[in-house]
């Protein structure tokens, strides 16, 4: 798969419904697990608070994903402008 298709699925599914709303009610659901866990439940706050982390790093990778084509065209065009 070229960069050019990894974009356009990257934006399909970034624009999903049902991919949107697995991630926010899982989003929801770790943060919950994090705010209501006791003092001293450090395990489960540890785990909550990686997979929100997780959760926004994989949205993060779809973006940059999703606009390489972008970023790879405005680069060579400054390359080519020097």
């Amino acid at each position: 798969m070229d960069a050019n298709e990894k974009a356009r699925r990257a934006k399909e599914i970034m624009e999903d419904e049902v991919f949107l709303s697995i991630f926010d009610d899982l989003d929801e659901r770790f943060t919950a697990d994090w705010r209501n866990s006791q003092p001293a439940d450090t395990q489960k706050r540890e785990t909550a608070w990686s997979a929100i982390r997780v959760l926004g790093d994989i949205k993060s990778r779809l973006h940059s994903m999703a606009n390489a084509p972008k970023v790879e065209a405005h680069n060579n065009r400054n390359a080519a402008k020097r």
